[in-house]
């Protein structure tokens, strides 16, 4: 609805009816010579660790309306505001390991909230972008890869916690001559998981609540037990390792973990100039970026070992979760990465050759990490690339 030539109004609504059914077969020998064994992983064996029945159908019905309003004193400049209902569909644990973790999770669901300005300044010579952001999550789903008493990685989705997200983006870009573009983008946010703290110990699947485990964890910490470690203790004696410590969103140290690669602070900034040889026609544009993450966590659990001892029940253990330096684990340290080009042009850009590197410094640094174990991010590449059009 346009209220004047200055302000719009928008509305919109959406309404989801949706039904999931799921079933399983286990393809092995042993399971189709006319017996079921327990450990095949089929429907008839879905029962949960509490005894009851895992579902085979879920529905979904919701509302997700969205309502936004701009504003637009003048050509060069846009306010805007947005409010925006999301849901992301229910399911089941589908990467478990016996029949027993195949459980369903609800379906999440979001507002989110938006506000700011964009700009077209200067006769178009400079553009500036301000959005601040305020997300609003329940039931999230979390999926999480925790090392089990077997050692085998157990992978889980489950909706863990509420999750909150809010900050501000800012986009800056210049073009001052022709031919030379610059940009600044800058971002802050500032996230964290929610918890019920009055939820039951354990939901009707047998699943023990975040708040629970946080209570198991502390405790096991307070009677010396080391988290993300296994049990080495001898057969009669207490157990030296904390299990709830380090698994789901519980980190190692009994907090509530921190939300996956999500920096406080980024920062990208670059530029380009073409510069036209004479009147040949051809171009030569050197251009480069930098973009910079602050510190953040790469693993669910934030699992981080380092080299300081720390003395348990049954002695000092070489490492662990807590002192020294990082050796491997969750944590991605704060980092810049820089990339450049440089392109020659033939007229009309028929022919062109291109001569470019990304990680052009080689930074290192965590990209992702699974059961304890880091994986670094891409090396220093170098590209030629040539063009031609027929």
């Amino acid at each position: 609805v346009n209220v004047t030539d200055q302000i719009k109004l928008t509305a919109g609504i959406r309404y989801t009816d949706e039904t999931k059914r799921l079933g399983f077969s286990d393809n092995r020998a042993s399971c189709n010579d006319g017996t079921l064994e327990a450990t095949c992983v089929d429907s008839v064996n879905l029962i949960a660790p509490s005894g009851i029945r895992i579902p085979t159908k879920q529905r979904a019905k919701i509302v997700t309306p969205r309502f936004a309003i701009n504003f637009k004193p003048n050509d060069d400049v846009l306010f805007f505001a947005s409010a925006t209902r999301g849901f992301k569909s229910g399911g089941w644990n589908a990467r478990g390991t016996n029949a027993s973790q195949l459980l369903p999770f609800d379906p999440e669901k979001v507002w989110s909230y938006e506000t700011g300005f964009k700009s077209d300044l200067f006769n178009n010579r400079v553009r500036a972008n301000l959005t601040l952001y305020y997300q609003d999550t329940t039931k999230l789903q979390t999926p999480s890869a925790l090392v089990a008493a077997s050692g085998a990685i157990t992978f889980i989705t489950r909706n863990f916690a509420d999750y909150r997200n809010k900050g501000a983006e800012l986009e800056l870009t210049f073009a001052p001559v022709k031919g030379l573009n610059l940009f600044v983008n800058g971002g802050y946010q500032d996230d964290k998981y929610r918890i019920d703290r009055n939820a039951p110990a354990r939901d009707v699947f047998g699943i023990q609540s975040v708040a629970a485990q946080q209570a198991a964890c502390l405790a096991q910490r307070a009677a010396g037990q080391i988290p993300a470690a296994p049990n080495t203790a001898p057969a009669g004696q207490p157990v030296n390792n904390a299990p709830a410590c380090g698994a789901g969103i519980v980190a190692p140290d009994g907090t509530i973990s921190t939300p996956v690669r999500t920096p406080k602070f980024s920062l990208a900034v670059g530029g380009s100039y073409k510069a036209e040889l004479g009147s040949s026609g051809f171009s030569v544009t050197p251009s480069v970026n930098a973009s910079y993450a602050s510190k953040s966590e790469t693993g669910t659990s934030n699992v981080n070992i380092r080299t300081g001892p720390i003395t348990g029940t049954n002695g000092t253990f070489p490492a662990n979760p807590f002192n020294g330096d990082f050796i491997t684990g969750s944590a991605s340290k704060s980092h810049w990465l820089v990339n450049a080009s440089l392109s020659l042009r033939a007229p009309e850009d028929q022919v062109s050759v291109t001569v470019e590197c990304t990680n052009c410094f080689g930074e290192e640094f965590v990209q992702s990490t699974l059961g304890n174990f880091s994986y670094l991010n891409r090396p220093s590449d170098w590209m030629i690339r040539t063009k031609y059009k027929f």
